[in-house]
């Protein structure tokens, strides 16, 4: 019965959805480098993502600025005359990422627009790498300030996080929670393997009941068709466990495990509040919404 035994690893094996060509800073592509980037919520800056390569990750960073300051200028029809790199210290409005707030780089550019000098802050939000043969390649998120040095993005809280939370109750269709959260080849994995298992039952299933039906028909031949059945009943079995072990580790992970980062954005001047209230005609609660 070895090959059964085989047959339930190569499955599980699937499910892994394990990459090991390349060294990466996350295991998925953030959701903000494959889809539709975050939108600012105040309106005093945008988001812009960068690309670069280098043989080092510094190397890869700086062609990545060099990728932004170029869209910069062909977009927007600025100039930039320099860029002064700092790191964010005491800011309030540093990045949450996952419950903990962390120290970013800050970018202050000293750009032209129409003639006029103006200081434009930009913010590394957030960043993806992947390196192999001694190459790396980044993708960055900015936010880019629109006019005002103390504004743009600090007017936002802009949380990264990999949590997904209930989301992962999709996965009651088994994969679905994992391509939500980006997690594509462990997706593709436990689709196939289910797929693999639910065919290898029916394959069982039906060739037994092939021998079934030859035991009943050629009783002479009964021992040696009895034999046959109850393999492929084991082999049936078999692939009945790992239809549900298979599952089940889709719901654990999906339910479990992060999936790829995502940014989400909260207008920090926007407030809902109730506040009770009582006058001569009644009282109750009000509410408030604050701009």
């Amino acid at each position: 019965m070895s090959h059964h035994r085989c047959f339930i690893v190569i499955l599980l094996f699937l499910c892994c959805g394990i990459s090991v060509f390349a060294e990466k800073s996350h295991a998925y592509k953030p959701k903000w480098a494959t889809h539709k980037l975050p939108e600012s919520k105040s309106g005093t800056y945008t988001f812009i993502s960068a690309y670069g390569e280098g043989v080092s990750l510094d190397a890869a960073r700086q062609k990545a600025l060099l990728n932004l300051t170029t869209r910069l200028e062909v977009e927007r029809g600025i100039k930039v005359n320099s860029v002064l790199n700092s790191k964010m210290t005491e800011r309030f409005s540093s990045v949450q990422r996952d419950n903990y707030y962390s120290e970013t780089s800050e970018l202050d550019m000293v750009v032209e627009e129409k003639g006029k000098q103006l200081n434009i802050v930009c913010r590394v939000i957030d960043e993806y790498w992947e390196s192999r043969d001694s190459e790396y390649k980044i993708h960055i998120l900015y936010t880019v300030a629109d006019k005002n040095i103390y504004g743009g993005s600090y007017d936002d809280e802009i949380t990264v996080t990999a949590k997904y939370g209930a989301a992962g109750l999709l996965s009651i269709i088994p994969g679905v929670g994992q391509f939500y959260k980006g997690a594509n080849i462990k997706g593709a994995s436990i689709v196939a393997g289910e797929a693999i298992a639910v065919a290898g039952i029916l394959l069982c299933e039906n060739t037994r009941a092939s021998y079934y039906k030859k035991m009943m028909e050629q009783p002479k031949y009964a021992s040696i068709y009895n034999s046959r059945m109850d393999s492929w009943e084991t082999a049936r079995n078999l692939c009945i466990g790992a239809a549900g072990v298979i599952y089940v580790v889709n719901l654990i992970d999906a339910l479990a495990t992060k999936g790829a980062k995502r940014v989400a954005v909260r207008n920090n001047n926007v407030n809902l509040s109730l506040h009770p209230y009582a006058s001569t005609y009644g009282s109750g609660v009000g509410l408030a919404l604050t701009f």
